[in-house]
């Protein structure tokens, strides 16, 4: 069976693998991860399938429906977000209009509102809820006639039945053998290696392969979407050997690579499992630069271990500085703990991008203002500053309609007019639109302090992958230093 995989085009740059998506100030571009999971998993099934990426392939509606129409598929599943929606959608009519084929979403968003959104696309057939790749294999099976005899046998599928209403299976287990999965890194490489080096995230070294080296999160923070969407609440993880497998397969097949970031939720739930992961790349002489997600609860002596297996850089979420704050969002960390973890991770030379998050419950303009202050007494490497973005889906966008917090269900008002992050979400006191102020001078405050200025340029200075980092990141984000952002059309 013919199936094409697409990530939809929208805005230049758009990332929907994002957990906020949408275009960012520094220029990231994700892979699309789980379309490639999924894709990879089909195509090792026995079908033949076209992987396209209109936002890393710059190809517009007309562009991508030519390409669609060149492979002549028999199924056509799209990735889709809440902030793209309506687009998607869009996109999806144009695609059935065109082909009278059956078309799926699959995403975040299509997990939270698969009857809404099937409600809301008519042209939409199906959509799939949670992890994709089996449901996806499944339904392939189920069209050519080799698999579930019913669409009701297939878990975490919702579709549109001949009479025009919809029905849905609700996801059944979650995958737990994810070392049987095909490696994403093998999908990349033989579907989309001509963008590769378009991929880029801001705070990495670049090009960089993003990969999984397990799903799920046991921490139960109330924004985070792809745990409460898709991921679910239990790390099941790679057989770390494996992983390193697929790291050596990385440093062979993609050339010039920076480094190879893991998209794990929190990559460091289970410290054991990384101290083992560690001590195999060790054991391997393996020379490869890596970074991850990450708690700030890492503890100093497997901090060292990491950075000696090449670890580079740790993405952590410190969100805020008020403990109530912290609380509210069942952050499950202190700021009296974040503190020993920085000084530990400077003792270590691991880098840290710290991720600070406004809007929450609980927040005043005076939090904010002690968040800000917080940012630069902690001095991570780089820093962003998000208004909340509460998803369909997650506790927080919960909350926010039984507070009426919520200013608007409209999912067009997820991003300004240029697609960059805002919020739908106002607090006594705050508007949407001062917290989207606030991040902006917030940001500027950080970036432009001497101190900091001054440490990266020594960084600049005396390492050559640094310095391309940082000129090119900062070419990028300069123009948004003192633009205003947040208003949309």
């Amino acid at each position: 069976m013919k199936v094409a995989f697409i990530n939809p085009p929208y805005f230049p740059k758009f990332s929907r693998e994002s957990r906020s998506p949408g275009v960012t100030k520094s220029g990231t571009l994700y892979w699309p991860l789980f379309l490639c999971y999924a894709a990879g998993t089909a195509e090792a099934d026995g079908n033949e399938i076209l992987l396209l990426d209109a936002p890393a392939m710059e190809l517009d509606k007309n562009a991508t429906l030519e390409k669609i129409k060149e492979f002549a598929p028999d199924l056509i599943i799209c990735e889709t977000s809440t902030p793209s929606i309506i687009n998607d959608l869009q996109f999806v009519k144009s695609v059935k209009e065109t082909y009278q084929k059956p078309v799926a979403l699959m995403g975040t968003h299509a997990s939270a509102e698969p009857l809404e959104t099937l409600s809301m696309g008519t042209a939409l057939d199906f959509c799939i809820i949670g992890e994709a790749d089996c449901t996806i294999r499944d339904l392939i099976r189920h069209l050519r006639g080799d698999g579930a005899k019913n669409l009701s046998e297939i878990a975490g599928l919702a579709w549109r039945t001949p009479d025009g209403s919809t029905n849905f299976q609700p996801e059944g287990q979650k995958i737990q053998n994810l070392t049987e999965l095909p490696w994403v890194s093998k999908t990349y490489h033989k579907h989309l290696y001509s963008c590769y080096k378009k991929y880029f995230y801001g705070a990495n070294l670049n090009p960089l392969v993003v990969i999984l080296a397990g799903r799920g999160c046991p921490y139960r923070c109330t924004y985070c979407v792809l745990p409460q969407t898709m991921n679910g609440h239990v790390y099941r993880k790679r057989d770390y050997k494996d992983v390193v497998d697929e790291l050596e397969y990385i440093k062979e097949n993609f050339k010039d690579l920076g480094e190879v970031f893991f998209e794990d939720d929190t990559f460091t739930a289970d410290k054991e499992n990384v101290k083992a992961f560690c001590e195999e790349i060790l054991k391997r002489n393996l020379k490869i630069t890596w970074s991850c997600n990450a708690r700030a609860d890492v503890p100093e002596d497997l901090l060292f271990l990491m950075k000696r297996a090449g670890c580079r850089e740790l993405c952590v979420g410190f969100e805020s500085a008020s403990e109530e704050v912290l609380n509210s969002i069942r952050k499950g960390l202190k700021q009296s703990g974040a503190i020993p973890f920085m000084k530990a991770a400077k003792k270590a030379k691991i880098l840290i991008h710290g991720c600070f998050m406004v809007g929450n419950l609980g927040d005043t303009k005076q939090t904010l203002e002690d968040t800000l202050k917080y940012a630069k007494k902690l001095s991570p490497n780089t820093a962003q500053f998000y208004p909340i973005m509460a998803y369909p889906g997650t506790i927080a966008y919960e909350d926010a309609v039984e507070s009426g917090d919520l200013v608007s269900k409209n999912y067009n008002q997820w991003l300004d007019k240029d697609g960059y992050h805002r919020t739908t979400i106002s607090r006594p006191g705050l508007s949407s639109q001062e917290l989207v102020d606030f991040c902006d001078r917030a940001r500027r405050e950080f970036y432009l302090r001497p101190k900091y200025l001054l440490q990266q340029s020594i960084a600049a200075t005396f390492n050559k992958a640094e310095r391309k980092r940082l000129l090119r990141g900062f070419g990028i984000f300069y123009k948004h230093l003192f633009r205003k952002h947040g208003k949309v059309n």
